[in-house]
């Protein structure tokens, strides 16, 4: 049960680009879907969008675990945005930079150089993400169980007064 949500087949793509063909939609409404939709990469932080679906019958605790969900995919997203951004900005003035030294060719070794400072000066930046990262799934695996063990309740004091 816990992993209803997670199964392939109950995820849908959907495209915000018109398409001729059916695979596409536009973004859904999400009290107006069945299933959980996985949208195309966004164009800065490449994570792809989610838009989880509101049953009907959506309890208190599955409800506390999708809005987690969507609560940590935006803040998963925003950072990644963010870093992102800064990248291909300071990418840029890595390349400009060359190029006004008379260095129109760069090589792989240097980029190499631009990558791994770029990495060495967001070290921090990296670990506390991790670590947050971490926590925020916990918490989302702490929900989950919860949303479980809240079904396996109800089935079994169904099968009680049986």
């Amino acid at each position: 049960m816990i992993f209803r949500s997670l199964n392939i087949n109950n995820i849908r793509r959907f495209c915000s680009a018109t398409k001729t063909s059916n695979l596409y939609l536009k973004k859904p409404n999400p009290n107006e879907i069945q299933h959980d939709y996985i949208g195309p990469p966004d164009r800065v932080s490449n994570i792809r969008p989610f838009v989880r679906c509101v049953r009907p019958d959506e309890n208190n605790a599955e409800k506390k675990l999708r809005l987690k969900r969507v609560e940590v995919e935006e803040w998963n997203n925003s950072f990644w945005s963010r870093h992102n951004k800064r990248f291909y900005e300071e990418k840029q003035d890595f390349i400009k930079a060359h190029n006004l030294a008379g260095v129109q060719d760069i090589s792989a070794d240097k980029m190499s150089e631009f990558y791994k400072s770029f990495l060495d000066k967001n070290r921090k930046l990296h670990v506390l993400y991790n670590f947050s990262w971490y926590l925020k799934n916990f918490e989302i695996l702490l929900l989950a169980l919860k949303v479980e063990f809240v079904n396996v309740y109800k089935i079994l004091r169904r099968k009680i007064k049986k």
